[in-house]
Order: C-alpha cells, then structure tokens, then sequence
C-alpha cells in the first residue's frame, strides 16, 4: 500500500502546480465527509477530495509479490442551479481534471514515487452533478459505484 502521508504530500504538491484547484482534503466516505462537503463555500471550490488508496494483491506466486494501488479523488465544484445548470459546470471544471490526469501520466514516467505505485491501466473520469450539488470524478480506478457514492439520506 502506497504511504498515505507522502500520498497526501504528492496530491498537495498537484494542488500547487494545478493554481485552479483551491484545496486538498483528505477524507473517508462516512457522515464526517458528508459534513466537510455541506460546510464548504464555492469560493473553497474546486476542492480535491483524496480518498485513502486501496492495494490489492496482483501476484499468483508468493515469490512474486505485487500489489495494484487503485485511488479515487473527487474533483468537486458547487453551483447554483438557479444561476447555472450542471452541464455548464462539468464544462468548467473537465480542463482541470484534464490537467490532472495529465499530470498523472507525466509524474509515472519520471518515477514518482507515489505515481509509479499506481495501476494507470485503468486511468478513468465519470464526470457526475447532483452529488450534494457537485462535481464527482474518479481516477485512475473506480471503485463499485456503489461505493464511491455517499446514501441519499447523508
């Protein structure tokens, strides 16, 4: 598993390098990230929420031990549907996300340390509105879709 503290650094580092997104945040899908979302501000936005990167065993003989680190993040923006309608905000914040995944992609080939312990196969976007009002993305893996969505009820 990928160290969850220099995980943490390498996205704070993108957040510099990337001046649109506004804030990095950590989390874990449970009522406490269900808060975080409902108290930030728009101008907080685009806010990049990391979640902790799961490993899963990729090897079939114990001599050759690998494991696939697979990392979901949220980029996520919230609008006013009075104002603006969701289309409008996927078209603004896709070139971020875009640059993300490109950033993704070029940190690999330089050997990051955090990116090379990813699994970029599988590099995926699912651009999504009317999750709290925002904008949902995940990369470089999904997980179950059933997961990576916070219930109704939250």
């Amino acid at each position: 598993m990928i160290d969850i503290k220099v995980y943490r650094e390498y996205w704070e580092g993108v957040q510099k390098r990337i001046p649109e997104i506004k804030k990095v945040l950590p989390v874990t899908i449970d009522e406490e990230m269900s808060k975080t979302i409902q108290g930030l501000s728009k101008e907080e936005c685009p806010v990049l929420f990391i979640l902790i990167p799961s490993g899963t065993g990729a090897s079939l003989s114990a001599d050759n031990v690998r494991e696939n680190n697979l990392c979901v993040i949220f980029l996520m923006s919230k609008y006013d549907p009075q104002r603006k309608g969701a289309y409008e905000t996927i078209e603004e914040v896709q070139p971020v996300m875009e640059r993300i995944k490109q950033m993704l992609i070029e940190d690999s080939a330089t050997g990051c340390p955090v990116t090379k312990e990813l699994d970029l196969t599988s590099l995926s976007t699912l651009p999504e509105s009317g999750f709290y009002s925002c904008l949902l993305y995940t990369s470089p893996s999904p997980r179950d879709r059933q997961k990576s969505r916070m219930p109704s009820s939250a």
